[in-house]
């Protein structure tokens, strides 16, 4: 599980990071560590977080949840 969070997350050196430019920080399914949410439960995908991957369309193993703006 540690391997795979590895290739999912940026590393700044001092841990794992989100990253700022996606979408993800404004979604009511992200979750309080902002690396993982009710989509993906394990962590989210570095070009979904990001933002090179738009997660307002579905994306496989979302769990056929999708972005929807926190209110």
């Amino acid at each position: 599980m540690e391997l795979e969070r590895v290739k999912r997350f940026a590393d700044n050196g001092l841990g794992f990071i989100t990253l700022g430019t996606g979408i993800c920080n404004r979604c009511r399914h992200v979750h309080e560590d902002g690396q993982s949410c009710d989509a993906f439960p394990d962590g989210i995908p570095a070009l979904v977080l990001n933002g090179e991957i738009d997660h307002r369309n579905p994306v496989q193993g979302d769990n056929g949840i999708q972005f929807e703006r926190r209110q």
